[in-house]
């Protein structure tokens, strides 16, 4: 008997239920989420600079010369990405970082960069110049955003 009224209690209790809107709308995102799409590997960095242009144009707005690490450990951490600063005398630059800083430092590079990094994340960096009265310009450091792979696909919007 006990098994026939937890049935029944649970049979009416589901029957009952709707999703409200924002339920409705985060299964559509999760399902959009779980399809599979197939893109080049173009696509994939043509998106990967959209995406560190994006970020890069939020940090440039609040923080130039990438002095606030709290603030961009905010800025990081509510898209999902890693935000450092490209300069000599940072020792958290992986092998790749410092073949970019390099580059930017002999003057070989002198404007945005999406370079792979391993297999799954793909880093954005775009330098940053003073420029002096004489109309020279020195490389002071580049903004540098670490992303996967999967967010860059996520990204896009069809």
């Amino acid at each position: 008997m006990r098994v026939i009224i937890i049935l029944l209690a649970a049979a009416v209790v589901s029957c009952t239920g709707s999703l409200s809107e924002s339920q409705k709308k985060r299964i559509k995102e999760s399902m959009e989420q779980g399809e599979i799409k197939k893109l080049t590997e173009s696509q994939i960095i043509d998106a990967a600079f959209t995406y560190g242009r994006s970020m890069a144009i939020i940090v440039e707005q609040k923080d130039k010369l990438l002095s606030d690490s709290m603030l961009l450990d905010s800025i990081a951490k509510a898209n999902q990405v890693e935000i450092i600063s490209l300069q000599a005398n940072n020792p958290q630059l992986r092998k790749v970082e410092r073949q970019v800083l390099e580059a930017y430092l002999e003057g070989a590079g002198a404007s945005e960069n999406v370079q792979k990094m391993g297999t799954d994340t793909l880093i954005f960096t775009k330098p940053i110049f003073r420029e002096h009265p004489d109309g020279s310009t020195e490389f002071l450091k580049a903004i540098c955003i670490r992303m996967t792979r999967k967010q860059v696909v996520l990204s896009i919007k069809d």
